[in-house]
């Protein structure tokens, strides 16, 4: 296995370096050809990511598909440490080997061989139908929540759409008096009015369109209520922060017939070529998908490493002003993109969370990073590493690609690719300053704020989340009656999975998942 010999080395030579701080973390999809072992090829990632971590294993769950041909193994380290280890065999020609090192002061990644996108013709989109009666124009959107939320971003997505007015700003009472004040601000900002009755703001007969953003604790009874005063949903991530209160927003739903789509990835280049890929017959049977979503923001390197993350079996709390729960916040992208394009459902899972990178994420008891393996009902297996990394962790947004196993060929799907890159001799690019309101920059500032970071300028690429993209795919589905993709189901499933991410990781074992009514 030459291959591994080669990466072994180039790893180690970068982990010499002494540029990453303390590796805390792995990632590796080795699918290899040439008749290479399985178990001699898990063996070596196994023995290979501990030695990188220097910490024994204390918990390893392994996944089998194809006969014992692909493996996924989760593996914990006395110490803390995780790491995400994808290995099987390969088709002549489709040989990936993808190793990712996460440091406490960065980011290390090595690409091995994997045959390029190019040689895959798009697939003809299947025709869409309508589900419901189109909705005339214009459309009147009232948003709920304001500041410290992605309201801003999808407000003026929406405001610039000329299909569109936007009627109102609105939450429910009684609020915390920071989250009024910050309500009270982007209604402002917007030059729309503040309505202090939430119920009477959803029943207007000049609104059709509800933007909910209010955080994931307070913010599944809020759909719920909106659905049954019969209006069409834009939902921020996750839906909620409970297991329950999904399969009520489904109910709901489906019981007034109106749209429901949560924010995602699904209009970003890559899923558009995941999805011509999905309906291709040159990928075959697929065996396992494999997503990494690490986002490049906030001051990293202070966190503490005495020992593992002991993990909280039922979160309550998922956001606070300068921390949120990592594993919700980003692994929802890749979570809902599988449930909401593969078909089938998880059937079981394995998971880990760490604190690796920021001290407000250790103070405030939330995972900075996390790592989910999945079985799926149909024996496919699907793995998905995410957290936040820090600003100079990545030359762009952040590590972002899906690795595809099929039983004919392998592909990488990288948000990131194609691009220009630019190298000169002008000053390296900064973070902003800290800023008060939002220490880790989890909210995007507004263009004249001195907090806004000036975009990195090395890699130069499509953006990997367009919140005007998504914006006009919901908007186009009220015009033409149609179905979301990322429809309350999708979402629901989700939710579900990473609900029970967290009991695996507070437990350290495996949970069944039950199933849910798509």
């Amino acid at each position: 296995m030459r291959v591994l010999e080669l990466s072994t080395g180039l790893i180690e030579s970068a982990l010499k370096a002494s540029q990453l701080g303390t590796p805390v973390a792995v990632r590796m999809i080795a699918h290899l050809e040439g008749g290479s072992d399985p178990e001699l090829l898990e063996r070596w990632a196994v023995a290979n990511a501990a030695r990188w971590l220097n910490s024994p294993p204390a918990r390893c769950e392994r996944w089998v598909a194809a006969g014992g041909e692909h493996r996924t193994t989760l593996m914990a380290c006395s110490g803390g440490q995780t790491s995400l280890l994808s290995t099987g065999s390969a088709t002549a020609g489709s040989e990936l080997l993808q190793v990712t090192v996460l440091g406490t002061r960065g980011m290390m990644n090595y690409s091995g061989p994997a045959r390029s996108w190019g040689l895959l013709a798009p697939a003809s989109p299947p025709p869409r139908e309508p589900v419901r009666s189109p909705l005339k124009r214009p459309f009147g959107v009232l948003l709920v929540a304001g500041h410290d939320t992605h309201q801003p971003m999808y407000a003026a997505a929406f405001g610039a759409d000329p299909r569109c007015q936007l009627i109102g700003l609105t939450d429910q009472t009684p609020l915390r008096p920071r989250r009024r004040a910050r309500n009270v601000q982007l209604a402002e900002e917007l030059g729309i009015p503040y309505l202090e009755n939430f119920q009477e703001a959803i029943n207007r007969p000049d609104v059709q369109v509800v933007s909910v953003c209010a955080e994931p604790e307070r913010r599944g009874p809020l759909i719920v209520q909106t659905a049954q005063a019969g209006k069409h949903l834009y939902l921020d991530k996750p839906l909620a922060g409970d297991p329950q209160t999904p399969s009520e927003i489904v109910r709901q739903v489906r019981r007034n017939g109106v749209l429901a789509h949560m924010f995602s990835s699904l209009t970003a280049q890559p899923i558009t070529r995941l999805r011509d890929l999905l309906r291709s017959p040159e990928l075959g049977s697929l065996l396992a998908v494999h997503c990494d979503l690490c986002f490049a923001k906030g001051q990293p390197g202070l966190a503490e490493l005495a020992g593992p993350r002991h993990e909280t079996s039922a979160p309550q709390t998922f956001e606070t002003p300068d921390a949120k729960r990592e594993l919700t916040n980003i692994g929802v992208y890749p979570l809902t993109l599988l449930t909401a394009l593969l078909g089938g459902q998880a059937q079981n899972l394995s998971a880990t969370t760490g604190n690796y990178f920021f001290t407000e994420h250790q103070t405030a008891d939330m995972e900075d990073f996390g790592q989910i393996s999945l079985q799926w009902d149909n024996g496919m297996l699907a793995t998905v590493s995410a957290g936040r990394t820090g600003w100079h962790s990545h030359p762009a947004d952040g590590l972002n690609r899906i690795c595809l196993i099929g039983s004919k060929r392998t592909v990488v799907l990288d948000a990131h690719q194609p691009r220009a890159e630019l190298w000169t001799d002008r000053t390296p690019w900064q973070p902003p300053p800290r800023n008060p309101d939002d220490p880790m920059g989890m909210w995007l500032a507004p263009p004249d704020s001195p907090y806004r970071p000036f975009p990195k300028q090395a890699w130069f690429g499509n953006p990997p989340l367009d919140p005007v993209a998504d914006v006009a795919y919901f908007l186009d589905c009220l015009e033409n009656g149609w179905e979301s993709e990322v429809d309350v189901a999708a979402a629901a499933a989700a939710n579900q999975i990473l609900l029970a991410a967290y009991r695996s990781a507070s437990e350290a074992r495996p949970v069944a998942l039950a199933a849910i009514n798509r």
